[in-house]
């Protein structure tokens, strides 16, 4: 008799525990903000796995400074999301070869960032404010030479660069 008492206890307490998690299962899915929040937890989710990935790959760099955190916000919006990941590793990889004294090889990292952005103006002035003069102009002669039938703008930011009274191609 206890047995049979206990039995139909433990079936009432797991059917019990069991409706309980349909109902409320239920009352969350039917939330009409249920669809956002999860859209924004799997976007927060990538956002740091690629963070961790971009770390982990100037890890492996070496021990350079990283990239700050807001340059990296900045740059988000000025790429397609596919090549998103590209452009900022090739940002990342192009200032760490020019902080350890790889000037060549961090312009040739810039240029391939500069490929895949959409927003060129944009990143030409960021990467002007960001990089020494000397190099910025470098940057600039090497890019209109590495893509001859792309129509590169740089409207205003260094308009006498090429011109040989300023010194910008025979100082090359």
């Amino acid at each position: 008799m206890i047995r049979g008492a206990c039995k139909l206890l433990a079936l009432t307490a797991v059917s019990s525990v069991l409706g309980y998690c349909v109902y409320f299962d239920n009352k969350r899915r039917s939330d009409p903000d249920y669809k956002k929040k999860v859209r924004a937890r799997r976007l927060k989710a990538k956002l740091a796995k690629d963070q961790d990935r971009q770390q982990e790959a100037v890890a492996q760099e070496g021990s350079m400074p990283q990239l700050q955190h807001t340059q990296a916000q900045a740059l988000r919006g000025m790429v397609k999301t596919n090549t998103e990941q590209y452009f900022l590793e090739q940002v990342l990889l192009g200032e760490n070869r020019i902080m350890s004294g790889d000037i060549d090889g961090g312009i040739v990292h810039m240029i391939n960032a500069t490929s895949v952005c959409t927003r060129q103006e944009a990143f030409l002035q960021m990467l002007q404010g960001t990089l020494p003069p000397d190099i910025f102009q470098v940057f600039l002669v090497r890019l209109q030479h590495a893509e001859p039938t792309r129509s590169i703008t740089t409207n205003g930011i260094l308009p006498n660069a090429m011109s040989p009274s300023s010194g910008g191609i025979n100082r090359l």
